[in-house]
């Protein structure tokens, strides 16, 4: 499935530092391109349903074993349904595309099946992104721990 949009009905979550939640609400700042990082073309996601047929709490602690960020404790992983980001973005953003990237080994780094990307986002630093990164993180259904 490499490549390929995601379904409607699938979910991702995004893992959100401690510093970028704000009274329980995910920065905007987390569902935009980072203007220091020129060469990515999406904001990095986890696909919960690359775990099928587990608990949605196991399908977590597959994405947390395999993730390559260092997880902090006050950390969250911010769950979104893609149908309904699409669906919110739609009018102002139609290019938009949430897309399978799984990611290889990589030295001591296991494969990451789960591995997603948001695509077709504004250029980092506009007031588009800003108001894209907004939008998106209106859509966030739940939070969860980034360690469990």
């Amino acid at each position: 499935m490499s490549g390929k949009e995601l379904s409607p009905e699938d979910h991702i979550v995004r893992y959100v530092k401690p510093s970028s939640m704000h009274e329980g609400r995910v920065d905007s700042s987390e569902f935009q391109l980072n203007p220091r990082r020129t060469g990515d073309k999406g904001v990095s996601v986890n696909w919960l349903e690359c775990y099928a047929n587990c608990p949605k709490e196991a399908r977590l602690a597959e994405i947390r074993r395999v993730i390559r960020l260092e997880l902090r404790k006050n950390g969250r992983f911010a769950e979104l349904n893609v149908g309904e980001v699409k669906q919110h973005l739609a009018e102002k953003l139609p290019s938009l595309r949430i897309i399978h990237a799984p990611l290889d080994a990589e030295g001591e780094l296991e494969e990451d099946p789960s591995h997603s990307e948001i695509t077709k986002l504004p250029e980092p630093g506009s007031d588009q992104a800003e108001m894209i990164g907004e939008m998106i993180a209106e859509c966030v259904c739940d939070l969860h721990p980034a360690i469990a």
